[in-house]
């Protein structure tokens, strides 16, 4: 089962629609943002008749109709991303899909336009699947109604770690930064006690390093070939092979970036510490005899003899006990 809880973020690439219609060009695209360090390659399941009300949105009812894949092309496509060892998973948008693809999906997604269709929300919970939830068009009082009936389904959700919340905002006519809000992840993650990602729907890679620097522990986003193709708008909001492998070696890192809630002095640093410190010299030569006075002092790399974490200035008002040359290294022994 797929773990939502591992030590690095899921990476999660969204082909979504940017197929547009081409199973040959699913394929493709799913190897290669599995190539490119994605840990599972998601779809969109649906067709114009199950989604659209045809008679209020003609338009977009032939979107969809446009868009989809038939139903010999979608076990073709999960039994080659089986064959290449490819986790798949599809938004499933009606029923049908489930009934078709259950058995090549390793987790499901909800996406925000579904948040409230609570018959797939309990049909997807009864597989004990991983399920994750967009979150965009949706306030917290929605959510606390999603979370609560997820649980009344599936008591063990949260508890068998079944369960993530990613937060996202439907931007697709602006995707700029501005509008992701990733402090609403904080407030997730506190009303609610399961996995807590982000959805990217802005341009560039930013925002999703900065999400998993706040904790995300999932990141889903769109993935093409071509972010400048106009012909369908998801393509400027998504990640390239370039922009995957970047944020892939990013995740890699990060657990040994933030490393443990300790402060101290590492190895690597202890071997720098005494050209970095300052020790205490003397600025003019010393005679035997002499009373220390607070202007002979000098302050200066390297950290050698008497060190400025030592009690210095108790050598202040003590007489020299032998001559001591200027900025030679210091030992209280010098001192009476």
């Amino acid at each position: 089962m797929i773990n939502l809880d591992s030590e690095t973020p899921l990476l999660i690439a969204e082909i979504g629609g940017n197929h547009q219609g081409s199973l040959s060009k699913a394929k493709e695209l799913m190897i290669s943002a599995r190539e490119s360090g994605a840990d599972i390659v998601k779809f969109q399941s649906y067709s114009g008749e199950g989604l659209v009300n045809k008679k209020l949105r003609s338009d977009r009812f032939e979107h969809f109709n446009s868009f989809m894949l038939k139903d010999n092309e979608w076990i073709e496509l999960a039994e080659f991303a089986q064959s290449n060892q490819i986790p798949f998973s599809s938004s499933i948008w009606e029923t049908h899909y489930l009934d078709l693809l259950d058995k090549y999906i390793c987790l499901y997604k909800v996406g925000s336009g579904d948040l409230n269709n609570f018959e797939l929300l309990e049909k997807f919970v009864s597989t004990k699947k991983p399920l994750i939830i967009s979150t965009a068009m949706a306030n917290i009082e929605m959510l606390r109604t999603v979370y609560d009936f997820l649980l009344a389904v599936s008591p063990s959700i949260v508890q068998d770690k079944r369960l993530g919340i990613l937060q996202c905002t439907a931007i697709y006519d602006d995707p700029i930064p501005e509008h992701v809000s990733l402090r609403a992840m904080d407030l997730i993650s506190k009303e609610f006690p399961c996995i807590v990602g982000f959805s990217n729907h802005a341009i560039g890679i930013h925002t999703s390093i900065a999400a998993i620097a706040r904790g995300a522990k999932i990141i889903e986003f769109h993935f093409t070939f071509d972010k400048d193709n106009d012909s369908f708008r998801d393509h400027r909001l998504s990640f390239n092979s370039k922009d995957l492998l970047e944020i892939k070696s990013f995740c890699e890192k990060f657990p040994k970036i933030l490393g443990n809630n300790e402060k101290i002095i590492t190895p690597k640093e202890s071997s720098n510490t005494q050209e970095f410190r300052r020790g205490v010299f003397f600025a003019n030569q010393i005679k035997k005899g002499d009373i220390i006075k607070k202007e002979d002092l000098t302050f200066l790399r390297p950290e050698i003899g008497i060190s400025m974490w030592d009690d210095y200035k108790s050598i202040i008002g003590k007489k020299a006990k032998k001559d001591i040359e200027e900025l030679e290294p210091l030992d209280f022994n010098f001192f009476e």
